[in-house]
């Protein structure tokens, strides 16, 4: 449970285990907390959401929900919570720093996500989001990226830098944010749940599977991180790319709020 104040906003989560390999220290910062959950709910203010058990643990980040301090944090948690259940994708925007950042990976531990992570720049190809040709023991073959990982896994895609992406990368961002479908390079094609499910019903997974066609979970999830432009260094957004997200503007807390906190905490 993370609180300020009982009149205050509050993340209560419901049958976690918390284990502390030490004793009782004063300094929460001090204290190496691990939290599992198990067929449990998060639920902040009076918003809730189903948390499911993880298949990679070692996928899910840690130690970053311990940073999560103050009420302009809990609120941007609550939002994003709030897209989650909805199915929509996350655009967080602000000042350059690594606020958004900690805040995405502070929402993944506290859903119990796993992660895959994309750094955008000038020199980003479609390779780099799709696939590459890499070589083993003398055969070539093809290796998924992460945001095929994350489409096929069920996990959430934190793409840094959505403002530097080149205008070669934007038709395959754009048709894997709006429609959950990409071509790769071995011959397969992503296509979105609700979609393999109906052809399921015609056709028997053996039929799909010589087509090539492979199931992009419903649980697949991205959230961009990106600075406002043309203020910082990069290009302005793309019209069609922009309206795939919800976005929300995380600005650095305010000494007031920082002092806070640190008498709080």
């Amino acid at each position: 449970m993370i609180f300020n104040s009982s009149n205050y906003q509050r993340v209560s989560t419901v049958c976690k285990v918390l284990e502390r390999s030490r004793g009782f220290y004063p300094n929460l910062s001090s204290v190496f907390v691990r939290c599992k959950s198990d067929d449990a709910y998060v639920t902040i203010a009076d918003v809730s959401k189903r948390v499911k058990t993880a298949k990679n643990p070692e996928y899910v980040p840690r130690k970053y929900l311990l940073k999560a301090t103050g009420q302009e944090t809990l609120r941007h948690l609550k939002w994003m919570l709030q897209k989650d259940i909805l199915c929509q994708d996350i655009f967080l925007t602000g000042s350059p720093g690594s606020r958004r950042r900690e805040i995405a990976l502070a929402f993944l531990e506290l859903t119990n996500r796993e992660l895959e992570f994309i750094a955008l720049s000038r020199d980003t190809t479609e390779a780099d989001l799709k696939q590459r040709r890499e070589i083993k023991s003398g055969t070539a073959y093809y290796h998924d990226q992460s945001a095929v990982r994350a489409a096929t896994n069920g996990r959430i895609l934190i793409i840094e830098g959505v403002e530097k992406a080149e205008r070669n990368v934007l038709p395959v961002l754009n048709n894997l944010l709006e429609n959950r479908e990409m071509h790769l390079e071995d011959g397969r094609f992503l296509i979105p749940a609700a979609r393999y499910d109906k052809l399921l019903e015609q056709y028997s997974k053996e039929k799909l599977d010589a087509w090539q066609l492979v199931r992009v979970s419903e649980d697949f999830r991205v959230i961009a991180l990106g600075l406002p432009s043309p203020r910082y260094p990069g290009h302005p957004l793309d019209p069609p790319l922009r309206s795939r997200f919800q976005a929300r503007y995380v600005s650095f807390p305010t000494f007031e709020v920082s002092f806070y906190n640190c008498i709080i905490f």
